[in-house]
């Protein structure tokens, strides 16, 4: 009886500093994300950073949740999405880090196979068809490349 009290106490124990340990982590990326933030958004990239076709992943404190996106370049226009296939929760760069499909036209789920348009976002291939990644507001100032928050409800986005 005495040894599974102590192990539940050191089970919650545990519990309790990963707990800890994970908000710390949360309030230091925003702290991060304030500081590398102004009016419009994160600046995630210079505006000739990115070659035409590339792709660069960064993340963003929305609300209460963090998301993990990507900018991509569609021939000098810049649109964000989140990092998530639109198919099951899964992020589209899997296990390569690489978001592009053979050719480089389009954005390509490495898990399902699902093709996205560059421009829209919009699934034109796979078990999504139809269906958009979540896009995210992109503003070029002063040569960066700025990008927000969505408006609205992010559980869809974060869970």
């Amino acid at each position: 009886m005495a040894v599974t009290i102590y192990l539940s106490l050191a089970f919650l124990a545990l519990y309790l500093i990963g707990l800890a340990i994970h908000r710390w982590i949360f309030r230091r990326d925003r702290q991060r994300m304030l500081a590398e933030s102004r009016m419009g958004g994160r600046v995630v990239a210079r505006a000739g950073e990115l070659q035409p076709g590339a792709v660069k992943k960064f993340w963003l404190i929305c609300q209460k949740y963090r998301l993990d996106a990507f900018l991509v370049n569609d021939q000098g226009h810049y649109h964000a999405y989140v990092n998530r296939c639109r198919h099951m929760p899964t992020p589209l760069d899997f296990v390569r880090n690489e978001f592009l499909s053979d050719d480089g036209r389009f954005l390509q789920c490495y898990t399902h196979g699902a093709l996205y348009e560059f421009s829209t976002g919009e699934c034109i291939a796979g078990p999504c068809k139809g269906e958009s990644l979540y896009r995210l507001p992109v503003t070029v100032d002063r040569g960066d490349v700025l990008v927000g928050c969505p408006a609205g409800d992010l559980r869809p986005m974060a869970e």
